[in-house]
């Protein structure tokens, strides 16, 4: 009955998108965000250790592929059971020792049973640190994780074997990868499963002024078997990049045998420019936020992190969303970035602040606190001389 009660609510959402423009949800919707009607029953993990631009990108490919069936996830869900009617679990990357934390002795022993029954499981960066065979971790893949290398955030050439390419549905040979600070593993004396490798790194990498690490060889993405289940995990970001996005949903396909095809929204004529702020945000209502703003076709959203703010993404935005963050974390954004964040507002942008730490940032006239849990669609449509081109739904 719940699960019913859960479907309904977000066709109802759905409606409401393509009638308004915005999702309205009530707490109800936030525990579980499940989009119907698709074919691959998919868990996105989004609790702690899952944060930043990727995490909100596989959000995006996720959600816009026809082909599934999304519903997101945390710590608490796979303790109590989420798992069990799904057919893919998708972990991001983050921080796997976080990720790990917050699954719990009893989560990550719902995610060994889940993958050893039968269930597919996609590891990006931290969820590849989670899946590795080190005592503690998901033990689901046998490869153990080297603690004695580690390199920068680079992007590396990455080359993918003729059965690697052939099991994600690409081209074999070079290509180009984000990496930053992925796991660098190897094999590890374990009968549970077996393994191998589908693509390694063809690269040194170093800190300016220290020695190369160096890479050629080292697994970069790695098929395995545990139980009846597989399990596929790559130690660099396939979705940063487009031009990589067909590793990212070739990782899908070569534990499914679907390959998800993303439909992006369309956008109308001189759309509002709103800029998300990523770093240090979590869980599942920040990642409904950002999907509400995505699929609304008069805003043209983009991810932002520290790198973006400091190439003057600013300049280019007409608002800058900061949902609530991790551990308080937007505080110290506030202090430190405050002129900044002054200036934009001066000059007519607006800052949206959700959760506790509104108060810590510049009092102006452009500043909003949106109430915690809450959308922003509304708010970001209101800009001075703006008339939005499709009719709003009241969110609020």
């Amino acid at each position: 009955m719940k699960k019913h009660l859960f479907i309904f609510t977000l066709l109802t959402s759905a409606a409401v998108v393509l009638l308004g423009g915005c999702i309205c949800k009530d707490n109800s919707s936030e525990k579980s965000a499940v989009i119907t009607g698709k074919k691959l029953k998919t868990g996105f993990y989004v609790d702690d250790g899952s944060r930043g631009n990727g995490a909100f990108t596989w959000a995006q490919l996720l959600f816009y592929s026809p082909q599934l069936e999304v519903t997101l996830l945390d710590g608490k869900d796979i303790r109590d059971g989420k798992l069990d009617n799904l057919d893919l679990l998708v972990v991001p990357g983050g921080s796997g020792d976080l990720q790990l934390a917050s699954l719990q002795d009893s989560g990550r022993k719902k995610v060994r049973d889940f993958v050893r029954n039968g269930g597919a499981y996609v590891g990006v960066c931290a969820g590849f640190h989670s899946a590795l065979a080190n005592e503690g971790y998901l033990q689901i893949m046998p490869y153990k994780h080297r603690r004695d290398i580690a390199g920068t955030a680079a992007v590396l050439p990455v080359v993918i074997s003729k059965e690697g390419a052939s099991m994600l549905g690409i081209k074999p040979g070079r290509h180009y990868v984000r990496y930053n600070l992925g796991p660098i593993s190897i094999p590890a004396q374990w009968s549970s499963g077996k393994a191998k490798t589908l693509g390694i790194y063809q690269s040194s990498i170093g800190y300016p002024g220290k020695p190369d690490v160096n890479f050629y060889g080292a697994p970069a993405l790695i098929y395995g078997t545990f139980g009846k289940g597989k399990v596929i995990a790559a130690s660099f970001h396939p979705e940063s990049n487009v031009t990589s996005h067909p590793l990212a949903l070739g990782c899908i396909y070569a534990v499914t045998g679907i390959k998800p095809a993303p439909v992006f929204p369309k956008r109308n004529y001189r759309p509002v420019r709103v800029a998300f702020w990523t770093p240090n945000t979590v869980g599942k209502a920040p990642m409904l936020r950002m999907l509400e703003l995505d699929r609304h076709p008069d805003i043209d959203l983009m991810l932002a992190g520290k790198a973006d703010l400091n190439a003057g993404i600013l300049d280019h935005v007409d608002v800058l969303v900061i949902p609530d963050a991790f551990d308080n974390k937007n505080i110290d954004f506030a202090k430190s970035n405050a002129s900044a964040l002054t200036a934009f507002m001066d000059k007519g942008g607006k800052l949206l602040v959700s959760g506790v730490e509104a108060k810590a940032f510049p009092k102006h006239k452009n500043l909003v606190e949106i109430p915690a849990g809450k959308s922003f669609v509304n708010e970001a449509l209101k800009k001075p001389g703006y008339s939005p081109l499709s009719t709003v739904a009241d969110c609020n």
